[in-house]
């Protein structure tokens, strides 16, 4: 299994369009295959840090993911709610 946590820090000011932007990313992403689980969570002591988690089968699911419009929309688009570069860890089981 390989674990991805995505770590963000959003523009406050931002937020509202965020939270939609990346609710279609967590939608689409449920439905890849090889996708074992994939949720997003706001840090309960700052309302500006959020976390992706997500959980794949192997690392091929996590490669053909990784090719997807939604998650390439991502990419081209984070740019635009986040304060700060995001944080990416990535770890195998």
């Amino acid at each position: 299994m390989i674990t991805n946590n995505v770590r963000l820090t959003i523009d406050p000011n931002k937020r509202a369009e965020y939270l939609s932007f990346i609710d279609d990313l967590v939608n689409k992403s449920l439905k890849d295959k090889g996708n074992l689980l994939y949720a997003h969570y706001q840090d309960i002591n700052d309302e500006n840090q959020y976390l992706i988690l997500e959980h794949w089968e192997n690392q091929a699911a996590l490669d053909a993911h990784s090719k997807t419009d939604h998650l390439l929309n991502f990419k081209n688009h984070i740019g635009e709610y986040v304060t700060k570069k995001p944080e990416i860890l990535v770890f195998k089981n």
